[in-house]
């Protein structure tokens, strides 16, 4: 993926080798707050403009 990014897969992986040489890597599993705070602007913005609910529209 970053191979095709960049354009060179050998420029990727020296790029990544140095970026994580002494890294921790954390895997988060869960919902993203952000999506969740997009998810909750948008229902309410749908509840101003049209007085319903989302889970009612459909």
């Amino acid at each position: 993926m970053w191979g095709e990014i960049l354009g060179d897969t050998t420029v990727a992986a020296a790029m990544l080798d140095r970026l994580l040489h002494r890294s921790v890597v954390l895997n988060l599993d869960g919902d993203s707050y952000r999506l969740r705070n997009h998810h909750d602007a948008a229902e309410q913005l749908r509840k101003a403009t049209t007085g319903t609910p989302a889970n009612l529209l459909t």
